[in-house]
């Protein structure tokens, strides 16, 4: 048979079979809506309605019918589920997984009316599995178009309510429910706040490596996901759900510092909030912890808000944290050497050969200094209280050093996240 033969049998092949979809058409649509009952059932599929499936393969029975027709089906294509599966938060998969159901219902149908060779059979079944390829496309294309606006969208919400806790003023309960609710989240559980600090400041890959280990961490202990996270390149804040299975989240955090290469990371954490609304005390604490952390090089470990408790109400305190440095340390601040002395003496245990060794002296040198401190401040060297005022002002000396950092913008992280 000459090739223009062959092309004309296999033409009016499939003009035979277009005309056989449609007069069809309900049977096919009626066994597709079947099946997928059936498999909705048994839980792969999304529900829907079976009167809208059937409205559905109606109408793609119906395009396939012209497409074999070469009647045209470019403008007729219907809105699918794509967008809808991908609002309800639905695998992918579900978006084109009633076409490939269709399409076998269609497929099975041809074959077993078929009364022409392969050739024919061959070429129908191909254009149809290109008809039905163009319509999961369309289908894909609206899933990823909806998923990322709606992505996009979550992260404003996410990152508003965010700031609005962090910002201190009294938030609304009710707002702030409603807005999580609208993010899946449950706003009545526990929250605690993480912050995580890249020093030195990262590269864009570098950051990319380290946020992707802090989330690995974050979703390990909250697989549902109800985090809240705004971030800028080397900063992170994090409001996490605490009320899960497992090791803790400080353990968790941890764990993965210790594996880290480098020491890169300051990590902090707030205290729990009772509710979502109530959490936004958590995250200044994270973020005021982490100040001290960072002043203090306190790399490589969890940072927590009740561990430096006092430097933070001190450093939320210029007046206290004045005072006690004019009141008690006021004449060591002229000679760092002697403050540097104090430090290391009370962080020794008052240990004065230990002392010597961490300060690379002589242990005499260091009997002398402590002579010198106990004659300017008034203070007995040997006296636990004595020493426990003399470290107070050490805090608060920290914290105003600190204070003046974030004046000159180097530290003040709450500016910088909402930079």
């Amino acid at each position: 048979m000459a090739p223009s033969d062959t092309s004309a049998t296999i033409s009016d092949h499939m003009t035979a079979v277009a005309r056989d979809l449609e007069s069809a058409s309900t049977t096919l649509a009626n066994e597709f809506v079947r099946q997928y009952v059936t498999s909705t059932e048994s839980g792969s599929v999304d529900r829907q309605a079976p009167v809208e499936a059937f409205d559905m393969a109606v109408r793609v029975i119906g395009l396939c019918a012209d497409g074999l027709a070469d009647r045209g089906t470019g403008a007729d294509l219907p809105a699918g589920r794509g967008a809808r599966v991908a609002l309800q938060g639905r695998p992918v998969a579900e978006a084109v997984e009633w076409l490939r159901l269709l399409e076998r219902v269609v497929a099975d149908h041809v074959l077993g009316h078929a009364a022409a060779g392969m050739d024919e059979i061959r070429a129908v079944l191909g254009r149809l599995a290109e008809l039905f390829d163009v319509l999961c496309t369309r289908e894909l294309e609206s899933f990823t178009s909806t998923y990322n606006e709606l992505a996009g969208w979550q992260a404003r919400v996410g990152t508003d309510l965010l700031s609005c806790l962090i910002a201190g003023p009294a938030v609304d309960a009710s707002t702030v429910n409603d807005q999580a609710r609208m993010l899946n989240i449950n706003p009545h559980q526990r929250f605690r706040a993480v912050a995580a600090y890249h020093d030195p400041a990262p590269t864009a890959q570098q950051w990319m490596r380290a946020r992707r280990r802090i989330m690995e961490v974050l979703w390990r202990h909250d697989p549902r996901r109800e985090i809240l996270i705004r971030e800028r390149r080397g900063l992170l804040l994090a409001l996490v759900p605490i009320d899960r299975e497992g090791p803790g989240l400080v353990d968790l955090l941890t764990r993965m510092l210790d594996d880290e290469p480098g020491r890169a990371l300051f990590v902090s954490a707030g205290e729990p909030g009772g509710s979502l609304p109530a959490a936004g005390h958590s995250c200044r604490q994270a973020l005021s912890a982490l100040e001290i952390s960072i002043y203090r090089d306190q790399r490589g470990q969890v940072t927590q808000c009740t561990d430096v408790i006092l430097e933070v109400l001190l450093a939320h305190n210029r007046w206290v944290s004045k005072r006690l440095i004019e009141t008690r340390i006021g004449q060591l601040v002229e000679k760092p050497h002697l403050l540097d002395t104090l430090r290391v003496y009370i962080a020794c245990d008052m240990a004065l050969q230990r002392t010597a060794e961490e300060l690379v002296v002589h242990p005499n040198t260091v009997a002398y200094r402590l002579r010198q401190i106990a004659t300017l401040t008034g203070r007995d060297m040997r006296r636990i209280t004595d020493i426990g005022d003399l470290n107070v002002a050490l805090m608060a000396y920290d914290a105003i050093q600190m204070r003046r950092d974030r004046e000159e913008a180097r530290t003040d992280l709450r500016a910088r996240l909402f930079a």
